[in-house]
């Protein structure tokens, strides 16, 4: 017999599988967002963590290379501009930019992540004298300024990529830190000068020599959104508020919104956008209060890692959504000291000094009687200025020891645009006490520190100069300028005066080396 099923146990059945998915409806639209939300919250923490990688990256190549890398040219689209910042790729032929060029992060140097999780390709912008460049080493830039005669550029002259094309480190450590010694000055040096008129000395307009730079924190409120180009650009009306309120970094890190999404945030002066493609031009300047700055590389001030994610639903003001990882010079200075470099007594010097010993073993030759040591006694002068108020530095050297190094000016630095040759002078002190020759010329030996002129050979005994233009490159950084001399110095009978004799028959001889 068969047993028929009433149709309501059927329909309750139906009811119920139609009451499940509903209820599994309702789920699944409430955890839709949440999975949403989590995926963005992952995404913006290996966001994070990339940029984070980078940085320790670039800081671990900075001391295993003797400096940093290099920024890599984009992929060049349909705008043009190899230094597009919105580009999602990067030129396949791995090409390095020129000095003072902002690009993307080599990340295959690196090994890093080049692309972030938004699929753009990360920003780079690195101080051009910390660069490693091998074939771009530091040389001083000089100059002849009239037939036969040769002259130092500036300080300023010498760390603008735009001028002297070699100014990185050469890979070499000694020269890494020399250069972030002059960095750290030049920045210091356009502090203490601020408002002042003196074109001779470090102005704001330099600013230009400290780049890439970061904005301080809490100064978000001087962007204003502009609605026509889809981003907040700087609109403090004094134009040396972007110095005031911004600090020099080694490099600079930053994940730029993908190209559809077009605004930049913050221009954080950079560069102009081109109209509404969301791409930098490679030539342009944000701010055209910087005349100095007309050229092609721009202002470029970068937003401070500590500015936290805005996203306004009712305007569009203050929004920000990009990210940047970015390490000050002081910082930068600190992490290579941390790690073993920069710690030496010559790399206190700047790219402009060398690191200067002194051998004494001289005595005197009276025409009677015993011979007495003689102490040495040192000065660097600016030879500019009339004696006796040209001496810059000096020391004292005993007879039979050789001195402390000391960082020696081959050239000034205190103004923008002029460099006055050092001139280095050896003098005894006789046995009567006089410091020097009684008449004529007060030393021994005299002459410039370093000979601007660079078709000179190798240094002579310092009658005319003690060391050649080399001495201040990147391939001789970390050595050490010895001055020896030794030998004896006819002097007059004691019974009589006891001085040192200018022309006598036996003078000392200096030798000078330059050694590791």
């Amino acid at each position: 017999m068969i047993r028929a099923y009433p149709t309501r146990a059927r329909g309750f059945l139906l009811m119920e599988l139609a009451i499940a998915l509903v209820v599994i409806g309702g789920l699944v639209a409430l955890l839709v967002p949440m999975w949403n939300l989590q995926g963005q919250i992952e995404s913006g923490r290996l966001d994070a963590l990339r940029l984070q990688q980078a940085r320790e990256a670039l800081l671990r190549q900075a001391v295993v290379g003797g400096g940093l890398p290099a920024p890599l040219q984009f992929e060049v689209g349909a705008y043009g501009g190899a230094s597009a910042s919105s580009h999602s790729e990067i030129d396949g032929d791995l090409i390095a930019l020129p000095l003072g060029r902002p690009g993307a992060l080599p990340g295959h140097m690196l090994g890093v992540a080049s692309v972030s999780p938004m699929q753009t390709a990360y920003w780079y912008d690195v101080q051009p004298a910390l660069r490693s460049d091998a074939a771009t080493g530091f040389y001083p830039l000089s100059s002849e300024v009239s037939p036969g005669t040769w002259s130092f550029e500036s300080i300023v002259s010498q760390f603008d990529p735009d001028i002297n094309t070699n100014i990185s480190t050469g890979g070499n450590a000694s020269q890494l830190c020399r250069n972030l010694n002059s960095l750290q000055a030049i920045e210091q040096s356009i502090r203490v000068n601020t408002g002042i008129s003196d074109p001779l000395l470090y102005r704001r307009d330099h600013i230009n020599l400290t780049l890439p730079r970061i904005w301080s924190t809490g100064y978000e409120d001087q962007f204003s959104w502009d609605s026509a180009l889809g981003y907040a650009g700087f609109t403090a009306a004094n134009a040396d508020d972007a110095f005031d309120n911004s600090s020099a970094a080694a490099f600079v890190v930053v994940r730029r919104q993908p190209p559809a999404l077009r605004r930049l945030d913050r221009q954080n002066s950079v560069y102009a956008q081109v109209g509404l493609s969301g791409l930098d031009p490679v030539i342009a300047n944000s701010d055209p209060v910087y005349a100095y700055l007309d050229g092609t590389r721009g202002l470029r001030i970068y937003e401070n890692p500590q500015t936290p994610a805005v996203d306004d639903p009712v305007s569009d003001e203050r929004d920000y959504a990009g990210r940047t990882e970015a390490v000050s010079l002081g910082e930068f200075a600190d992490a290579l000291r941390q790690a073993g470099v920069c710690t030496a007594e010559i790399d206190r010097c700047k790219a402009n000094q060398l690191f200067v010993r002194f051998s004494n073993y001289v005595s005197s030759l009276p025409p009677s009687g015993d011979a007495e040591r003689l102490t040495m006694r040192w000065q660097l002068a600016d030879p500019t200025i009339e004696a006796p108020n040209d001496v810059v530095q000096s020391g004292d050297v005993s007879s039979g020891s050789v001195s402390d190094g000391v960082c020696l000016d081959a050239f000034s630095t205190d103004t923008a645009t002029t460099a006055i040759e050092r001139e280095l002078r050896i003098l005894f002190i006789s046995p009567a006490g006089s410091v020097g020759y009684t008449s004529g010329d007060a030393w021994y030996r005299g002459g410039l520190l370093v000979d601007p002129d660079g078709g000179l050979p190798a240094a002579d005994s310092g009658a005319t100069r003690w060391s050649n233009l080399s001495a201040l490159s990147a391939a001789q950084a970390g050595k050490t300028l010895t001055i020896s001399c030794s030998g004896s110095h006819t002097v007059t009978p004691a019974g009589a005066t006891g001085e040192l004799v200018s022309a006598g028959p036996i003078l000392p001889s200096c030798t000078v080396t330059l050694q590791p």
